[in-house]
């Protein structure tokens, strides 16, 4: 498991975690106690003043190398995303960074991005043991391709980091077997697991049978492959119909969409569609059940690339992720310009509109109060003029579940003075938030012009319009 100490009294790993452990205890009490807190909630807050923050964090002069001294911090992130859990599992990822730095400077803020190239790799793991504990066991250090001149130069590389995962009651897990490791940092190209403590005789069981992750299999998603990214079809032109900066550009956007949570975790693409200028991502959106797209132009020279960071395929691939990561989490599928194609809804960025005014609020608020005492309150949107204070309130849409697939949209109005665009938002934004919700139909009492946009038809019954959500435009 570890090397005995060298010749002439070097420590090795097990006696540097020993040491360490016992020189930084009440430090490292109050870490791990911060990082179940993470693990319980996903907040790092916490009201006790010992709190770890820069000035009393687990840090210290180097066990193997004059003049360095090491940083242990930690950073985090939703891990449901990164592979396959089983149901109800919803763990943390958590990242310990240990970092090295010159003891020129008086402490780790004054060093900024002046680290060390390296942490010697015995001691940067008996660092991360120290703090994980018996954690370690369930740890992995992170592994990257030994990349030329620029990546070795970023101080975003010069560190080890070492990730394991946690439920919310504060167990360790496995990593699955299709982890999608460069989605918990840049450019690493896979993990090393840590050698669980001999004692830990049930986890070695299961290292000796199926190796050092979770099996997956049974578990996955369906609509997932085996390496855990998405399934996705290719269709339209081939790659090598395309010139070669477009190729590269067009690889690069389907090897990052297919990760799982790259753009969000409502976000699942199902096809990238290929022309010789363009390519579509099709996309499936939380419960929506439409097909939803967004184009990405491709370059078709190097001299066509925008510049950094756009002056890569790749940068123009990530970059496009970015705006669709933004945009999505802001309500882009309810304020972009839509367009129904073949059953599809490619979307674009949205014309800009002045926003509402109005004299005063004044607008009943008791059916969506009891629809929520009810515990049946879907959606409960609010317009307000558009100024510096928000204020004031102009009208409200809300709407209440009757089944799971079905919601009625009971509560459309403004105030008195309000211009009819803010009608048409709300009743675009309801009805978009219900569809994403999961809502297969929308019942209404109201007859509007902007209803009728939206693709509501009259009932049948002539008591208001209806919508069947997968005949949107």
């Amino acid at each position: 498991m570890s090397r005995p100490a060298e010749p002439g009294g070097a420590l090795d790993r097990s006696a540097m975690t020993r040491l360490l452990t016992t020189q930084f205890a009440d430090r490292i009490a109050v870490y791990r106690e911060l990082l179940n807190h993470v693990a319980a909630t996903g907040w790092p807050s916490h009201p006790d003043p010992r709190w770890p923050v820069d000035t009393d964090t687990v840090e210290g002069p180097s066990l193997t190398t004059p003049h360095l001294r090491i940083h242990v911090a930690h950073s985090y992130q939703d891990g449901a995303d990164v592979g396959s859990f089983p149901a109800g599992v919803e763990p943390v990822c958590l990242r310990i960074h240990v970092q090295g730095y010159s003891d020129q400077y008086p402490d780790r803020e004054a060093a900024g991005t002046d680290l060390a190239d390296a942490v010697p790799e015995e001691e940067g793991e008996a660092w991360a043991r120290a703090l994980l504990g018996q954690w370690s066991d369930y740890a992995y250090e992170l592994t990257r391709q030994a990349d030329a001149g620029e990546a070795r130069s970023r101080m975003w590389f010069k560190q080890r980091i070492y990730v394991l995962f946690l439920a919310p009651d504060g167990t360790p897990l496995l990593a699955p077997d299709n982890t999608a490791w460069p989605r918990i940092w840049e450019r690493n190209t896979g993990a090393r697991k840590l050698d669980p403590d001999p004692s830990s005789t049930e986890l070695l069981a299961h290292i000796a049978q199926f190796g050092p992750y979770a099996v997956t299999e049974g578990i996955r998603d369906p609509h997932t492959e085996p390496d855990g990214g998405w399934r996705l079809a290719m269709t339209g032109l081939p790659l090598d119909g395309l010139t070669d900066t477009s190729a590269a550009t067009a690889r690069q956007l389907r090897d990052a969409v297919r990760v799982r949570g790259a753009v969000d975790s409502k976000f699942r693409p199902i096809r990238v569609h290929l022309e010789r200028a363009t390519a579509v991502v099709h996309f499936r959106w939380a419960r929506n059940p439409n097909t939803f797209a967004v184009t990405l132009r491709l370059p078709q020279t190097r001299g066509e690339l925008p510049g950094p960071p756009m002056d890569t395929p790749r940068g123009v691939a990530y970059e496009a992720l970015g705006r669709w990561q933004e945009g999505l989490r802001t309500g882009f599928l309810v304020r972009g310009t839509r367009r129904r194609i073949y059953g599809v809804i490619h979307l674009s960025a949205p014309p800009h509109t002045p926003g509402p005014r109005s004299r005063e609020f004044g607008i009943a608020e008791v059916l969506p109060l009891a629809w929520g005492n009810a515990e049946v309150l879907a959606v409960w949107l609010e317009a307000y003029v558009n100024n510096e204070q928000g204020l004031p309130f102009v009208g409200q849409a809300a709407a209440r579940w009757s089944d799971e697939t079905t919601a009625h949209v009971e509560v459309l109005e403004v105030t008195a003075g309000t211009p009819d665009t803010v009608v048409a938002q709300l009743a675009h934004a309801i009805t978009h938030r219900l569809a994403d919700l999961g809502a297969e139909t929308i019942e209404t009492p109201f007859r509007d012009e902007h209803l009728v946009a939206l693709g509501y038809v009259a009932r049948p019954d002539g008591q208001g319009m209806a919508l069947d959500v997968t005949s949107m435009p």
